[in-house]
């Protein structure tokens, strides 16, 4: 003989009712969640791809504003050491210079003035073995 179970009020349930009651309410939740899981799931993507977007949008534009600010405030320092290479360059140019030729070691201007010596006079050798 089956008996039918009716609904008991709250007070009147048994343990087993109660945990029974609380892991239908579980699998009830699951199921909701599965269900609306995934419309979730997509909104919160959604969401976080546009603040990525508006994230690197406010970055890239912080990064060009400062670099041109970074530039406008070295403009006068890298003229300034553009200038002092070139004073240093030929300081350093006349120190080397001055030391070869204390050595006794030609310049390159030494060397090409008597490469062009020898050309003319082979030149002359040359007209005048000819004659």
């Amino acid at each position: 003989m089956a008996t039918k179970k009716t609904k008991q009020s709250p007070m009147n349930q048994t343990a087993a009712d109660k945990a029974h009651a609380l892991w239908l309410a579980g699998l009830g939740a699951v199921s909701i969640a599965q269900k609306r899981g995934g419309d979730a799931l997509s909104g919160l993507i959604a969401e976080g791809h546009d603040l990525q977007t508006r994230a690197q949008k406010l970055a890239q534009e912080l990064t060009s504003g400062a670099t041109e600010q970074v530039k406008d405030a070295l403009a006068p320092f890298q003229a300034g050491f553009k200038r002092n290479i070139k004073k240093v360059g030929a300081v350093v140019q006349s120190a080397i210079a001055g030391t070869l030729a204390r050595l006794g070691i030609p310049t390159k201007a030494d060397i090409d003035e008597l490469s062009q010596r020898v050309a003319a006079l082979s030149k002359q050798l040359k007209t005048a073995k000819a004659k």
